[in-house]
């Protein structure tokens, strides 16, 4: 038998799954607020017992990346890795914010995932299918609700942590351009987390346990918020309504 682990600690919402390559065997997902490191292990170990997987049946790792929260990324990170080097599991990251579009493909909408950043800002990217390809469309980006909004030239469905305040702001902004998922299925699930890793370490992008690192957004510190792409977005991203990339 072999088997993935899936670890998101990314914000205050964490979530755990196993997962055999067909299905999910068992998966937690919980308010954490900052008990992250407090709970995690207990998870995992109450998970693997329901799961009815021997933990040596663990022989690939999954992890979220981020955005998300300093603090809580490097717990699950570590313990991914502690994981993996004692084991000898594969290891593999998984950008948060792709967790969150994953399940929405089969809509065929622009989905736009949002994360709190704090301050009243949020983590962002712009997902869609092209030539029947899912992909991230977009750099990672941060700002407030009315600088995202400025990218949405069409109909968009907004998933993630996204409590009323932000969903009234959206649909002031939008108006009828703004489309939200069901509250439950909104959030991230390490079940999908788990597939994402799964397929990916099957195109064998395993990561060095070494060269795993957050994904941490900054806004530059002159320009707008998204003058710059914080990661390389494709090259037709002018298509989807995104700004013109600096030189």
């Amino acid at each position: 038998m072999s088997a993935l682990l899936a670890l998101d600690t990314s914000t205050e919402w964490a979530s755990v799954a196993i997962f055999d390559g067909t299905a999910v065997l068992a998966e937690e997902t919980w308010h954490a607020q900052r008990r992250h490191a407090e709970d995690l292990f207990p998870t995992i170990e109450r998970l693997i017992a329901l799961s009815r997987a021997p933990f040596k049946a663990v022989d690939k790792v999954a992890v979220a990346t981020g955005p998300g929260s300093f603090t809580g990324l490097r717990v699950a990170i570590a313990a991914a890795q502690g994981i993996a080097r004692g084991s000898g599991a594969a290891l593999v990251g998984v950008s948060t914010l792709d967790v969150l579009a994953y399940p929405h493909a089969s809509s065929k909408l622009r989905t736009c995932p949002l994360l709190p950043a704090g301050r009243g800002e949020f983590y962002a990217a712009l997902y869609q299918e092209r030539n029947r390809k899912w992909a991230r469309r977009s750099p990672f980006i941060v700002g407030p609700l009315v600088d995202v909004c400025r990218q949405i030239g069409t109909h968009t469905l907004f998933v993630g942590e996204i409590d009323q305040e932000a969903e009234s702001t959206l649909r002031d902004l939008l108006g009828p351009l703004a489309l939200f998922a069901p509250p439950a299925s909104r959030m991230r699930r390490a079940g999908y987390l788990a597939e994402l890793g799964w397929n990916e370490l099957a195109e064998r992008r395993q990561a060095p346990l070494g060269a795993l690192e957050p994904i941490y957004v900054r806004q530059p510190a002159v320009g707008g918020s998204f003058a710059q792409p914080f990661a390389p977005p494709p090259a037709d991203d002018a298509a989807l309504g995104l700004p013109k990339r600096s030189a």
